[in-house]
Order: structure tokens, then C-alpha cells, then sequence
């Protein structure tokens, strides 16, 4: 066993510090190994690695990883099922895997699920599990379903209601450590204030709300900006 000896320190600064080593580079083959041997973690990554080369193949091993219960696995396999990538779409299986993921405490898969449920066109379903995924502080499902509560979609119509997703979803998207940040409440919030609906029109609130989505990394929100970031380093929130 190779063990390292701790020098002291010595109280001036003149000696430089050995560079860290660089992390050890994991090829797809690494992954193939690992999962071969029964790493589910790698399995998953190896599958979300093959999904733009090689779709057929990662659906693959998506199933076989799903089957053993490596929920993000399920997760990632019921939108590969939704959109027909590597497979014929195949809305009850993604629904399934999707569901499994979910129940499981995969928070992301209850987001896929909404999105599956939504392509079948079962939106009170939807609705429930982009609520559901809500609650676990997916930002994304809280935009998607305040858009429905908004529009009385698959859910009871209340507009102040969605109006307060809308500001927290925002609001949480751009504080530093969301998880699952939505920047896209940002801009659906922007309309809203553009088009003085359910608040007074007012298009420079609408602005700083475009500016935090696009100096955020979202395109629609530079779009409707109509420019992009003119500095890398600003995020956005005091112009």
C-alpha cells in the first residue's frame, strides 16, 4: 500500500506547490466495462453517452439498467421512448419506465413522466405529475404546470395561482444551487408583464426578466431581449 507523508509547512511562500494531478480520462469502453460488471451508475452514464451515436444501442442499455432498478436509467429511457430515438415510439412503455422512476424518488423522472402523459394527450395526468415533480423542486415542471393552471389545462383554471408559480419558479431558477432550474419561467413571466396580462403592462419589468433568462444561458430569453450577452461575466440582475 503506497502511503504519503505529510511534511510540515514551512512559514514563507517561496516554494511552488506541485500541480494536482489531471483526473484519469473514462472512455465509453471504461463505462461498457463498469456496467458489464454490474455498475448501474455507469451503465446509466454509459447509455446517456450513446444516446446521440448510437440511440439504438442506448436504449439497450437503458432497459437492461431500468430492469435492475437504475432509475435514472428509467428516467432517461421514457424520453428516448417518447421521442422515438433508438426505438418506435412507445408512449405506454415510456409512461412505465417513467412511473417506476418516479415512485422510486427519481425526481426527474416524475418531470418525464408529465411530459410523457402530455404527449399522450392525458393532460389531467400530466398536470398531477408536473405538480407532483413540483414538489420535489423540479423547476421545470413548476413552469409547465402553472402554463396549465394558467389555461385551465388538464387542471382547474387560476391564474393567481399560476401567476405565484410563475414568480417562485423564476425567482428559485436563478438563485445559485437549483438543481433543476427553469429559466423559462423568467420569460413566460416576461410575456405576462409585456402583454399587461394578469399584471400592469410593463415592459421594463419584462425586460430584467428576458435579461435574467438570457444571461442565464437561455436563448428565448436573449431572443426576446433582442441581443445577446454583451459580457460572459454578468449574470444578469443589476442592469
Amino acid at each position: 500500500m503506497r502511503v504519503m507523508l505529510l511534511l510540515p509547512l514551512v512559514a514563507f511562500g517561496a516554494l511552488a506547490q506541485p500541480a494536482a494531478p489531471a483526473p484519469p480520462t473514462i472512455t465509453l469502453e471504461d463505462l461498457a466495462r463498469a456496467c458489464a460488471k454490474g455498475d448501474l451508475v455507469s451503465c446509466t452514464d454509459y447509455g446517456f453517452n450513446l444516446e446521440a451515436p448510437d440511440p439504438e444501442k442506448a436504449v439497450t442499455v437503458y432497459r437492461a439498467a431500468c430492469a435492475k432498478d437504475a432509475l435514472p436509467a428509467c428516467s432517461n429511457l421514457a424520453l428516448m421512448l417518447r421521442d422515438a430515438r433508438g426505438a418506435p415510439k412507445n408512449l405506454v412503455e415510456a409512461a412505465k419506465v417513467a412511473k417506476k422512476a418516479c415512485d422510486g424518488g427519481n425526481a426527474p423522472g416524475c418531470l418525464h413522466l408529465a411530459l410523457v402523459k402530455d404527449a399522450a394527450n392525458d393532460f389531467e395526468a400530466a398536470s398531477a405529475a408536473y405538480e407532483h415533480a413540483c414538489t420535489l423542486k423540479v423547476l421545470p415542471a413548476c413552469t409547465n404546470y402553472a402554463i396549465n393552471v394558467l389555461k385551465g389545462v388538464g387542471v382547474k383554471k387560476d391564474e393567481k395561482r399560476a401567476l405565484t408559480l410563475l414568480e417562485k419558479s423564476c425567482g428559485d431558477s436563478v438563485k445559485k444551487g437549483a438543481a433543476f432550474p427553469s429559466l423559462r419561467a423568467c420569460v413566460v413571466l416576461g410575456q405576462l408583464y409585456d402583454q399587461g396580462a394578469l399584471v400592469p403592462k410593463n415592459q421594463e419589468a419584462a425586460r430584467r426578466l428576458y435579461k435574467l433568462a438570457c444571461f442565464g444561458g437561455l436563448e428565448e430569453g436573449c431572443a426576446r431581449l433582442g441581443a445577446g450577452p454583451k459580457n460572459a461575466n454578468d449574470d444578469g440582475h443589476n442592469h
